[in-house]
């Protein structure tokens, strides 16, 4: 493995249910009660593919750009300033990094989001680059997000291993050729004997992998 490529949501951090949450207050703000379980039929999706279903369903005026900047503020608080780490995902990521295999994040987050995470973390500094589902502009059942963030590694999709937590990213990531460890996380308990299925490795804990190599 001479390359390295990251989820953020779910995989590095744990995180997953803030976006849910987010969901939930924001129809609840426009009088739609949604519950958790339908917020997260929303996973798969990025922030502009799920903005137009929002402004359906709730019959909003707003303008996308307005609608996503209100998502962004009201998630930023929580990677400022709560979200944790994965438990040994701080260990990993400096084994990796010592090990001098490239490190790499591709996310349906946001920049600001992560950084402000990764820094407060003490792990940004161990992340080569960033590659955003924003700047391809497909979800992850393309591999075009991982695609660009090898490309910035300058490291072959072959001799890269893509870590996620959701089906839809591993199945998007062996379309670009590349290597795939699944990652379990409570918000996909449903998909974790098809993660263990179609993934090269499947972990449940960063612990599995500590002075191991895949």
């Amino acid at each position: 493995m001479k390359g390295a490529i990251f989820d953020v949501d779910g995989t590095l951090l744990d995180s997953m249910t803030v976006w849910y949450d987010v969901l939930v207050e924001f129809y609840a703000e426009h009088g739609v009660n949604l519950t958790y379980e339908e917020a997260t039929e929303y996973k798969d999706l990025t922030l502009e593919e799920s903005i137009p279903v929002i402004t359906d369903i709730l019959k909003l005026q707003l303008g996308s750009k307005e609608i996503a900047d209100i998502f962004v503020k009201k998630g930023l608080y929580q990677y400022e300033h709560i979200l944790p780490l994965k438990k040994d995902a701080d260990k990993y990521l400096k084994q990796l990094h010592d090990e001098g295999v490239k490190i790499a994040i591709a996310t349906s987050g946001f920049e600001l989001h992560c950084k402000k995470a990764f820094t407060r973390l003490g792990v940004w500094d161990l992340i080569d680059e960033c590659a955003y589902s924003s700047e391809v502009g497909v979800n992850k059942s393309n591999p075009d997000v991982y695609l660009l963030a090898a490309q910035r590694l300058g490291v072959k999709p072959e001799d890269c291993v893509v870590f996620e937590d959701i089906s839809l990213g591993i199945l998007g990531a062996k379309k670009g050729h590349f290597k795939t460890c699944a990652v379990y996380d409570k918000s996909n308990t449903g998909e974790t004997e098809l993660l263990k299925k179609i993934a090269d490795r499947y972990i449940e804990s960063w612990s599995e992998l500590i002075n191991c190599s895949l």
